[in-house]
């Protein structure tokens, strides 16, 4: 039931399974809405972290749910997707409304969410560069869907790490980022 991912890196191939859903959805946000988004984000809210933000699924096996406890219907299980990159778009004292990288709504427990970060590959195959320049050495080829730890962005590149191998991919080139955030 799950989708397979491969990964290409030299000549290893390493797959990941992602849940079944639509499409990997790009959300498109201008360089202006995404300011406005980072200078409107809520600072008063349960866990006194800015929503929205981006986390990632913190355990093994985590349910969707329609709304905020175990009293409502289990939308959607992520099994096995540990460090899939989803967006706290709202929280409440226990719960947190996340968005999934194919736009997938729902509430899921705080103790399953880790607020270490995490990116999705959009598009199409893309080159995981040395360095953050466009003439940097291309140390795999990354295809779409693949999940990866991210260490670090500026305006223009993320640092990010997948099966052992760190290096640079373009910050459009990701889900799980705003436009130009800057991640230490």
């Amino acid at each position: 039931m799950s989708r397979l991912l491969t990964c290409i890196v030299g000549a290893v191939i390493v797959a990941a399974a992602l849940s079944p859903s639509s499409p990997l959805s790009t959300i498109l946000i201008s360089p202006a809405a995404a300011q406005a988004t980072q200078a409107t984000q809520d600072l008063s809210t349960p866990s006194n972290r800015p929503v929205p933000r981006f986390a990632t699924i913190g355990s093994s096996r985590v349910h969707l749910r329609q709304g905020p406890s175990q009293d409502h219907r289990i939308l959607w299980v992520y099994e096995g997707q540990q460090g899939l990159p989803v967006e706290v778009v709202a929280e409440t004292e226990i719960w947190r409304q996340i968005r999934d990288p194919d736009g997938d709504l729902g509430w899921v427990h705080r103790s399953l969410i880790s607020e270490s970060r995490g990116v999705v590959v959009t598009g199409e195959m893309r080159p995981l560069r040395r360095r953050p320049a466009g003439d940097a050495p291309i140390l795999a080829y990354l295809q779409p869907r693949v999940v990866a730890r991210l260490n670090e962005c500026d305006p223009d590149w993320c640092e990010i790490t997948v099966d052992g191998f760190t290096g640079w991919l373009h910050h459009e080139d990701v889900w799980g980022v705003y436009p130009r955030e800057i991640v230490e």
